[in-house]
């Protein structure tokens, strides 16, 4: 047999087994992810408490309140290898989770993004190891 196909043959094997735990130590840093989003969202609010609203709503500055359970019910999570380069994306299918985020001229910020992400660079990080860089 050629020592060429051989050389290969190990080499596309030894990149399937790569490529399969770099996807699945991505969908466990996906998972924790999601495991945080969960915890920072459903922490009750410091604001105003409104009729129309079942719970104490989150002050400026603060991580939004829970009242619906949308933003904290509804997200889409994903890994994608490209080359060498693992990506675990979290993203919300709230339409009004940029509105919370960034603010609007009638509301202050309610910023969660950051606060997910801090939470959970710890357990990601040791997910990955030293074999990764992590990026959060």
């Amino acid at each position: 047999m050629n020592i060429k196909a051989i050389f290969d043959a190990i080499i596309r094997k030894l990149n399937f087994g790569i490529k399969r735990e770099m996807a699945r130590k991505g969908a466990e840093a996906t998972n924790v992810l999601r495991n945080v989003e969960i915890e920072v969202l459903s922490k009750p609010g410091s604001g105003k408490k409104y009729k129309a609203l079942p719970n104490r709503s989150s002050s400026p500055g603060e991580t939004p309140a829970p009242q619906s359970g949308n933003l904290r019910q509804d997200w889409n999570d994903e890994t994608l290898i490209e080359g060498n380069r693992v990506t675990s994306r979290l993203k919300s299918n709230a339409k009004y989770a940029g509105w919370l985020e960034d603010g609007t001229k009638k509301m202050a910020k309610r910023p969660f993004v950051n606060p997910i992400k801090k939470k959970a660079e710890p357990e990601v990080v040791k997910i990955f190891g030293s074999d990764f860089e992590v990026t959060l």
